[in-house]
């Protein structure tokens, strides 16, 4: 008679030992306003940047989402006056071209003679000097920030990361899966792994408020398969045995024996959609694709027999 004796896990050409337990995280991610894929930091493309792969840029832009605005005291008025000049929300004035320019000699210019030019900042009710009266600028005062651009400023500012990465079998010096076995992939919990997270802010005096939230991280196996997870995913427990993960998982049907490491590399790429509001009904949505990676080695399970 066949009496089972052992079942063994094994990556060819080397002996293993069962996966331990845990998760292998992702470093956490430094500030948003860097950029480092692999790390999983995110960027945001606004106009005149390089447009940095990892990040997307504005979509749907919506109602009134690319007039520029301009307010005072929180209240609209027009970024421009044939009089007046243009509106700067910054100095709360319209800033106008002197004429004439004042002497070389003036301290209005500072060290900048002859670079740029002095500007009369002129109260929008009366026309008179305001808030500083004359000051210099190095070029043409711009109108207010549209509300796209200012929620790409803002949006800038929120802690959004790439998964930061849970799985079973670990990435961990004699952590081996098995072939059929269940993998399970998870991402950490909370507002800058998964979301929602929800910033009220203002850029060039306009205030955005943006709620990011992640739709969906499509995991990359390694073995030319990819898993799309629309929850953070389950964290493995002891009592879950081999069973197969409710709402995130994988099973591998060959070894990664002969792959660079004997490992399966996998990357986590989680697609944040941000959807903001701005004055005056004008909304949009800013999708973001953060990524992050780990790696895991499969092996084989072998059942030794005796007569």
């Amino acid at each position: 008679m066949l009496t089972r004796l052992l079942t063994a896990m094994t990556l060819i050409p080397a002996v293993a030992v069962l996966p331990a337990i845990g998760a292998a995280s992702a470093e956490g991610a430094p500030d948003c306003e860097r950029s480092d894929p692999s790390r999983g930091t995110c960027t945001v493309v606004v106009p005149g940047s390089d447009g940095t792969p990892g990040a997307q840029p504005v979509n749907n832009p919506g109602r009134d989402a690319e007039v520029p605005t301009c307010t005072v005291l929180g209240q609209p008025l027009s970024c421009s006056d044939p009089v007046l000049g243009t509106w700067s929300n910054d100095f709360q004035c319209y800033l106008k071209r002197s004429s004439p320019q004042p002497d070389s000699s003036s301290p209005l210019w500072g060290d900048n003679y002859p670079e740029g030019a002095v500007y009369d900042c002129l109260d929008p009710t009366s026309g008179a000097y305001s808030n500083g009266a004359r000051l210099w600028l190095p070029g043409p005062p711009e109108q207010g920030l549209t509300p796209q651009q200012a929620a790409e400023a803002v949006v800038r500012r929120m802690d959004l990361r790439a998964a930061d990465i849970g799985i079973v079998p670990e990435d961990e010096p004699g952590s081996i899966g098995a072939v059929g076995a269940p993998v399970y992939m998870w991402t950490a919990r909370g507002p800058a792994t998964f979301g929602p997270q929800v910033l009220t802010g203002s850029a060039g005096g306009v205030t955005i408020t943006a709620t990011a939230k992640v739709d969906r991280i499509v995991w990359a196996m390694g073995d030319g398969t990819s898993v799309t997870c629309r929850t953070p995913g389950t964290v493995y427990e002891d009592r879950y045995g081999f069973s197969m993960s409710p709402d995130c998982g994988h099973r591998y049907s060959r070894t990664s024996a002969g792959r660079p490491g004997n490992a399966y590399p996998i990357t986590a790429t989680s697609y944040w959609l941000v959807d903001w509001t701005g004055p005056a009904g004008s909304a949009g949505q800013i999708p973001l694709t953060l990524s992050s990676s780990t790696s895991i080695q499969v092996g084989e399970l072998q059942a030794l027999v005796t007569r």
